[in-house]
């Protein structure tokens, strides 16, 4: 019998063992927000027990997030403020060395050695 290729490995041939590639979704939260004139009018939004309502100050100075449960209520508030600036690079050249301040320490003991020396 001849030796025929196709006979060991057929053209439509797959391999068992292909990992199939799950794309993984994000959880979607959907929220009703409601506009309310300030603080005062987000804390007194009536919530019922057990749920939250989000609301936004009408002129977006922050975000009140209100949490009715079986002891009242609370009532988070979130201020907007602009993002924090950037922290500026890294300068070593604004640093100092140990062997920098080993050496300043010397010279300083030095001297303080010198100055007792002269006062006796």
């Amino acid at each position: 019998m001849a030796y025929n290729p196709q006979y060991f490995f057929p053209q439509n041939y797959q391999p068992v063992y292909q990992q199939q590639v799950q794309q993984m979704t994000l959880p979607t939260i959907h929220a009703e927000i409601v506009q309310v004139d300030g603080e005062q009018a987000a804390a007194n939004y009536p919530v019922g027990a057990g749920a939250s309502q989000m609301m936004i100050a009408r002129d977006d100075s922050a975000i009140y997030v209100k949490t009715a449960g079986a002891n009242g209520s609370t009532l988070d508030v979130y201020e907007k403020r602009p993002p924090a600036p950037a922290e500026p690079p890294f300068d070593p050249s604004r640093y100092v060395t140990r062997d920098e301040i080993e050496a300043l320490v010397a010279s300083l003991v030095a001297r303080s050695g010198k100055k007792k020396e002269a006062a006796e």
